[in-house]
């Protein structure tokens, strides 16, 4: 079974007109993508812009105190979204507080009937792995969209080349994430592209298999989510990711920032191979 094909909002927002994902506007780019297999959008806002193209509207926003859960997850429901991604606190957020949103978050799941996913992302609740596995093992019904480009970044998981033994102890997490977030980091940058030469798409790709093989175990009926979400050289001062580079008159004047990939084609690449990982799972020992 082929994972759902989503698409982050920010992947084609800010495309150079060089991109065979640039339109003149939004709802024309929204409009392009039933085309390339993808069914819905995951997205802060414009919300009227996604279901106006036929697309299934994935909420995201921010929760900064677990009182609000309640109120954030009804509205999302009561919008129609098919799901709810957040970012949760703070990476400073003590356990008890950890524990708390946890309680809040399944209650408000359970009582609007209605998909909540934490989102594993640096500076909230999971920026650290070890303390996301403790968190998951006293409230194991939390569910996750996993973006595990922020722990090779902040975790570096190939720090002294033990990707491959730090992957499995992941398992716990990956088996409770049916969206998973598409994006290759490297050990220093956020965002690197699909053809990077170091090993960080091979690693991406070990970690997506394994995410969409354990979580197809764990629920064979429900279905799994893949979605690229390459952000534009603008999100940041100064830009972090690889893939974008100064352009300059001479040796002084800056005139801006250059896109050095496509990010559109790459996020169409980023789901062949995660179609691929999905049709290859891993063996367990």
């Amino acid at each position: 079974m082929k994972p759902l094909r989503l698409l982050a909002l920010a992947t084609v927002q800010g495309l150079p007109r060089g991109s065979s994902g640039a339109r003149a506007t939004l709802d024309a780019q929204l409009a392009m993508l039933p085309a390339h297999g993808v069914t819905g959008v995951l997205a802060w806002d414009h919300a009227p812009a996604i279901r106006a193209a036929g697309l299934a509207l994935h909420a995201m926003a921010r929760l900064d105190a677990p009182a609000d859960a309640g109120t954030l997850v009804a509205r999302h429901a009561g919008e129609g979204a098919a799901s709810t991604t957040l970012h949760v606190g703070t990476a400073f957020d003590d356990d008890d507080r950890l524990d708390r949103y946890a309680d809040a978050l399944l209650s408000a799941a359970d009582r609007h009937r209605h998909p909540v996913l934490v989102e594993t992302h640096r500076a909230t609740v999971t920026q650290d792995a070890w303390r996301t596995l403790r968190w998951v093992a006293r409230f194991p019904a939390l569910r996750f969209a996993l973006d595990a480009s922020h722990w090779v970044v902040a975790g570096e998981l190939d720090y002294g080349g033990g990707f491959d033994a730090r992957l499995p102890l992941l398992d716990p997490i990956l088996r409770r994430s049916p969206l998973v977030q598409g994006r290759i980091a490297s050990g220093g940058a956020i965002q690197v592209g699909v053809d990077d030469p170091g090993p960080w798409r091979a690693q991406a790709a070990a970690l997506w298999a394994r995410a969409f093989a354990l979580r197809r175990a764990e629920a064979p009926l429900e279905p799994i989510a893949f979605c690229p979400e390459l952000l534009p050289h603008v999100i940041g001062s100064p830009p972090r990711w690889i893939g974008y580079a100064p352009v300059r008159r001479g040796d002084t004047e800056p005139l801006g920032i250059q896109e050095t990939t496509d990010r559109f084609a790459e996020a169409l690449h980023l789901f062949e191979l995660a179609e691929h990982c999905a049709s290859n799972p891993p063996t367990f020992a």
